[in-house]
């Protein structure tokens, strides 16, 4: 498969998900946008690339971390992957200004 294929691909994936968690949440009686964001991160061992190491002194692992939002309903939001030595704190600055440029209506992120 293409590269350009792959990346047009995860647009209209975005818009499905997007699609199918709001039809979702109404259903449930919620509105379809989220205004609560749930974040959790995980440290992950990472080959040889220097460029993306970093250590996370909690876990003791050399990588990257991968930081997950989503919705009451754990339907995801946003992913986002950086060194393994970021703390949520700073990430969760990161994800925040991702989630602006979504226009996402997420107002509270619980960590």
């Amino acid at each position: 498969m293409a590269t350009g294929v792959l990346l047009a691909d995860m647009g209209q994936f975005e818009l499905v998900l997007e699609h199918l968690r709001g039809k979702f949440r109404v259903k449930l009686g919620q509105k379809s946008e989220p205004s609560l964001g749930i974040m959790d991160s995980q440290s992950i061992r990472w080959g040889n690339i220097r460029s993306l190491k970093g250590f996370d002194g909690n876990k003791k692992i050399k990588g990257i971390k991968r930081h997950v939002l989503v919705d009451k309903n754990v339907f995801l939001i946003a992913i986002m992957v950086t060194m393994a030595n970021i703390h949520d704190s700073k990430a969760v600055i990161l994800l925040m200004r991702v989630l602006k440029e979504m226009l996402c209506g997420i107002k509270v992120i619980l960590a």
